[in-house]
Parts: C-alpha cells; sequence; structure tokens
C-alpha cells in the first residue's frame, strides 16, 4: 500500500509545514512541491510581514485557486534576494500587498497568476524569467516588471502606471497593454513581440509627465501583426509604437493616437505593411536614417520624414513631406492627395516649375 506522500507528494503551506518568522507569515526552505490548503490573509494586516516567503532553490507553489490578501506595504510572496532560482508559482490570485510576487533573482517561472490592487508592483521578475496567462491589474506602479531574456505570453496587463516594463531580449506574444496611467509596453534592445496590443494608455495625459506611448521601444526588434490605438500623449512625439536602431515594425496597426502612429526614432529600420491613421501629430514620422518605409497605409496627417538616406516606397498616405526636399531621401511610387509631379511641390523630382535656383532640380 502506497503512503500519503507517495500519493500526494506534495507539502501543503501551513504553520506546521511551512512555519513563518517576524518577517513571513509562512516560510520554505527546503526544495519541492508546495500547495495552498485555503485562502491566506496577512496576520492582522501587519506592516512589514510577507505572506510566503521562498528561502531555496528549485521550489514549486501550486496556489490552487485560492487567493492571498495582504496589507499595502508588504510582499505577497517574495523569493529572497539571496541567489534563489529554480521557482515556479502557478494558479492562483494576490491582492492589496505592497507588491503581489518579488522575484528578482530571476530565473523563475509564472503561470495563471492574477495579482490585483497592490500598492506598488504587481509582478517584479529578474532575467530568464517565463510568464504564462497572467494578469495585472490595478497595481500602483508597473503591473508586470522583467529583466533580460524573458518572455511573456498571453498576458493581461491593465489600469496599472506602467503596463509592462522589461529590460533586452526579450519576447512577448498574444498579450495586452491597455489603459494604464502611462506607457503600454516598454522594453530595451533585441525584442520581439507579435500578436500583442497596446491600446488607450496613458490616462494621466492632461498632466505634465502624464501620456504614453503604446509601444516604447529601443533597438534591433521586431514588431509583428501588434496594435497600438488610441494612446494619450503628453508630449507630441509620444507614440503608438516608438522604435529605435535597426527595428521592424509590420503589419500592424496604429490608430487615433494624440501623437505619432509610429515613430522612427533612429536608422535602418523597415516599417512596412502597416495602417496608421487618425493620428494627431503624423501617422508615421522618421526623424532617423537609412530606412525604408513601404507599402504602408497612412491618413491625413501622412508621413513626414525628418532624416535623410530614407527610401519611402508605395505608400498611400494623406500627405508626405520631405525637411530635406528630397536631396537625400528617395520617394517614389506613393499615393498622395499632396505629394506628386504637380506645380509647385518641389518635393517631388522632376518639378513641373522650378520656384528658385536653390531647387535640387533647377536644371533639370
Amino acid at each position: 500500500m502506497k503512503t500519503l506522500a507517495q500519493i500526494e507528494a506534495r507539502t501543503p503551506v501551513d504553520a506546521t509545514n511551512t512555519p513563518g518568522t517576524a518577517l513571513s507569515q509562512f516560510v520554505i526552505t527546503q526544495p519541492g512541491s508546495y500547495y495552498l490548503t485555503g485562502n491566506i490573509t496577512n496576520l492582522s494586516r501587519q506592516v512589514g510581514i510577507a505572506g510566503i516567503s521562498i528561502q531555496t532553490n528549485d521550489v514549486t507553489l501550486d496556489l490552487n485557486g485560492f487567493e492571498m490578501t495582504g496589507a499595502s506595504s508588504n510582499y505577497g510572496i517574495n523569493v529572497s534576494s539571496f541567489g534563489v532560482q529554480n521557482t515556479v508559482i502557478r494558479n492562483g490570485t494576490l491582492r492589496n500587498w505592497g507588491t503581489g510576487v518579488n522575484a528578482s533573482n530571476g530565473f523563475c517561472e509564472l503561470e495563471q497568476v492574477r495579482v490585483y490592487g497592490c500598492q506598488s508592483g504587481g509582478i517584479q521578475l529578474g532575467d530568464h524569467c517565463t510568464l504564462k496567462n497572467c494578469a495585472a491589474s490595478g497595481n500602483g506602479s508597473t503591473g508586470i516588471t522583467i529583466g533580460n531574456s524573458c518572455a511573456v505570453g498571453d498576458c493581461l496587463v491593465s489600469s496599472n502606471g506602467t503596463g509592462i516594463s522589461g529590460g533586452s531580449d526579450c519576447i512577448i506574444s498574444g498579450s495586452q497593454a491597455n489603459d494604464n496611467l502611462y506607457d503600454g509596453i516598454i522594453l530595451k534592445d533585441n525584442f520581439n513581440i507579435s500578436l500583442s496590443a497596446a491600446d488607450g494608455n496613458g490616462v494621466n495625459a492632461g498632466i505634465v509627465g502624464g501620456g504614453a506611448d503604446g509601444f516604447s521601444l529601443g533597438n534591433n526588434g521586431i514588431v509583428n501583426h501588434c496594435t497600438a490605438n488610441a494612446n494619450n500623449c503628453f508630449f507630441e512625439y509620444d507614440s503608438g509604437i516608438a522604435v529605435g536602431n535597426g527595428c521592424i515594425v509590420k503589419d500592424s496597426v496604429c490608430n487615433n493616437n494624440l501623437g505619432v502612429g509610429i515613430y522612427v526614432a533612429g536608422n535602418h529600420c523597415l516599417i512596412t505593411g502597416n495602417t496608421a491613421s487618425g493620428n494627431e501629430a503624423s501617422d508615421i514620422y522618421v526623424d532617423g536614417g537609412w530606412n525604408r518605409i513601404d507599402n504602408n497605409t497612412a491618413g491625413d496627417s501622412g508621413i513626414s520624414i525628418v532624416g535623410g538616406w530614407n527610401r519611402i516606397d508605395n505608400n498611400t498616405a494623406g500627405g508626405i513631406t520631405s525637411a530635406l526636399l528630397n536631396v537625400t531621401n528617395s520617394i517614389t511610387r506613393n499615393v498622395s492627395e499632396y505629394y506628386g509631379n504637380t506645380a509647385g511641390n518641389n518635393d517631388y523630382a522632376p518639378i513641373q516649375t522650378p520656384a528658385t535656383a536653390t531647387s535640387p532640380w533647377a536644371n533639370f
């Protein structure tokens, strides 16, 4: 006959098996698999006491569908900062803590974890972490914070300070970061974002320092099949999608943002197959050089080119303007109400009637 330990090879989180300390209601000190047997409420809601502290490597904690409710200055689940790694947390809710889950050491996995109404951050992770089917809403600071080399899939993040904030070499797929006070999704370099939405962010746009990008991104990354709509901006060039150097933005929709739809701040980018219309400043704004902008559909705010050595080809736009009169930019095969070989348009070569001798095409 099998023993109980053989049938249920897990340890319940309770005062007998995981006794607490002055700083934590329950403490896990041995590797293994643990589970909740009921809801947890922070003892008398005392300040400075974490709900569960994990102080060893190789722990799986199953919240078993239960809820942990806490005090606004404490951690719900705190993975010790002393090099603890290889932690898995799944299947439960944390509510009203200072921070819901803190695992800043990294090398952890969260699945089906929901964090609501925490005073500071919802989920705070370090490098090499994975989040699947998680949610963070109504948290005072950032809903989900990740380090470098992390993967976020099928997560919902809304009504936080910032939605998702991460480092470099991260992947986000199938996720939504909507209606946050500031930016929807912030990543550094070497990102890959697909099938994700950052809509309606920048709820604080009416105050100094408010406003937001839907996606605020660094260099050398890809944005594919995403939406960034109706983000509110305090500054003119806050954007639906903002990228740096060496990026690809393709097959995405950026409409009705109060700043720019797609903002290309860097060089050597490819912006292709996107739809951007109804944006207040420009639908597509190209500030850098050596970029390729092709096969996009823009609205009346059009495409604005400030940098040089760009190729603007085969777009449909309400207007196309170039600050350098196309001396270095190649602008061809576009459909635009305000762009073409018409009298008085010196942004198109060869022009019909050279206006002045300073036109680069005056001798044609």
